[in-house]
């Protein structure tokens, strides 16, 4: 009677087990529709969005005045028509075609996934199976790119702008699936030219920017840290925004990062013009009546710490400089008459730094206005 009972069991989860099977292989031949192609023209006046879905919502100084504006445009995604094949191994393929929509499972990767997959972008036009897409995934013809281009220090405002104006995509679209890949406010694009499709879609556009960024920092983190947290990894994210903003030279980077941490360090104030350049503030001239009356937590003449977020987007330089900072007692640095810095480990030396500056620099005006002798008629 026992073994009878055990029997049966078997012969059940036999059974399921095949049905389960059977089950898994068939939804491989069943043809998923290509979501339409929407391409609008971009929509004057906007500001900032808030992602509606974000569990977080980003500080208003990064918002602007009307972020009502964006209405909800999360969908569905059963099959993204543009496909971003990445340059690399079997399992980053395989994250990437599940982070961009595909609807695979685990198992896929090892059963469906070839070995050896040619990258580049791919468009799909027609229903097509998940067993069907990966037996020709070789065979699609890559579409053609051209080059996008994120400038160092620039905002998400500052590209989107561009981007928009460029690829002739809605900025609010292009927000919105920025803030549904990146986890960071702002920064989130790493500086640095890519390669996008003629035609494209906010969706795909956004998941390679992001996703070729985020490439970047787990490489640093792993190499500097250990491993990548994105939350743990915002901190240096921000110290290397402000590096970026204070100097363009990737030799002195190191020395105003240690700047920064050593300031850090004795608890005092960071006092940079450069936090002050956040949001729609990106490229203005900072000046003592803005120093003045911002009372965001950018202010670092106003508060302690770092600021809540990073100001712009950061070069691998930037980064390196914020994961290695030079080893140095400096806590003052002022830009002299050559485009760098001279720094000081102590006020009265930058004191001294700046007088010399100062006097440099009256030197130079007066030459500048001094008549020129007149040439001699022979």
């Amino acid at each position: 009677m026992r073994w009878k009972r055990i029997g049966i069991l078997l012969v059940v989860l036999l059974g399921t087990l095949l049905s389960t099977l059977w089950w898994y292989h068939s939804r491989h031949d069943r043809s998923l529709e290509p979501l339409p192609q929407v391409r609008s023209r971009p929509t004057p006046a906007l500001t900032t969005p808030v992602p509606t879905q974000r569990p977080r919502t980003p500080p208003p100084e990064l918002l602007g005045p009307n972020p009502a504006e964006l209405r909800d445009l999360t969908r569905s995604e059963k099959w993204p028509r543009l496909i971003y094949i990445p340059q690399g191994g079997s399992a980053t393929i395989f994250a990437s075609l599940k982070r961009q929509g595909l609807p695979l499972w685990g198992l896929d990767r090892f059963l469906l996934l070839p070995s050896k997959v040619r990258p580049g972008w791919i468009r799909i036009e027609a229903p097509i199976s998940l067993k069907e897409f990966f037996e020709r995934i070789n065979d699609f013809p890559r579409e053609k790119t051209r080059r996008a281009v994120m400038y160092s220090g620039d905002s998400l405002d500052d590209f989107i702008r561009k981007f928009s104006r460029q690829t002739r995509l809605d900025k609010k679209a292009l927000y919105e699936a920025y803030f549904r890949f990146s986890p960071y406010i702002e920064g989130g694009i790493l500086a640095g030219f890519y390669r996008l499709p003629y035609r494209l879609t906010p969706g795909p556009a956004m998941a390679y920017l992001t996703e070729k960024s985020e490439e970047a920092f787990r490489k640093l983190a792993e190499r500097y840290l250990g491993e990548y947290d994105p939350a743990a990894f915002k901190r240096y994210l921000i110290v290397a925004s402000i590096i970026q903003r204070e100097s363009w030279k990737a030799e002195e980077m190191p020395l105003i990062a240690a700047v920064i941490y050593n300031r850090l360090k004795r608890g005092m104030k960071l006092q940079m013009d450069a936090t002050l350049n956040y949001g729609p503030w990106s490229h203005r001239r900072i000046t003592p009546e803005r120093i003045r009356c911002d009372t965001s937590r950018f202010n670092t003449y106003r508060y302690k710490g770092l600021p809540p977020e990073p100001i712009g987007s950061v070069t691998i330089d930037a980064l390196k400089a914020a994961l290695t900072p030079a080893k140095t007692e400096d806590l003052y640095f002022v830009r002299n008459i050559y485009g760098t810095h001279d720094f000081a480990a102590t006020y009265a030396g930058h004191l001294a730094n700046i007088s010399r500056i100062k006097a440099q620099r009256a030197k130079l005006e007066k030459y500048k206005h001094y008549p020129k002798a007149k040439k001699s008629k022979e």
